[in-house]
């Protein structure tokens, strides 16, 4: 007990720092942060699907633009 008063200033001020900058919040304040949270992520953010979804378009569009540049290539040569 004499080591528990003897720690009860420090563990007051931490406590009152806690309260003070709102590090512990309740339920319902946690869930309103939750919803505000969702509602970012689906304002800036693409779904994974979408994500993957234009990287395979992409990569498609660029192996024919490859495939048109070697068809060039070759033709030049040719006629070279």
């Amino acid at each position: 007990m004499t080591q528990f008063l003897e720690y009860a200033p420090v563990i007051l001020v931490v406590m009152g720092f806690f309260v003070a900058y709102k590090i512990f919040v309740t339920p319902e304040e946690l869930g309103n942060i939750k919803s505000e949270l969702i509602e970012y992520i689906a304002d800036h953010y693409v779904s994974d699907k979408t994500y993957r979804e234009n990287h395979r378009n992409l990569q498609e569009q660029l192996a024919l633009i490859h495939q048109d540049i070697s068809d060039v290539k070759n033709l030049l040569i040719k006629k070279g």
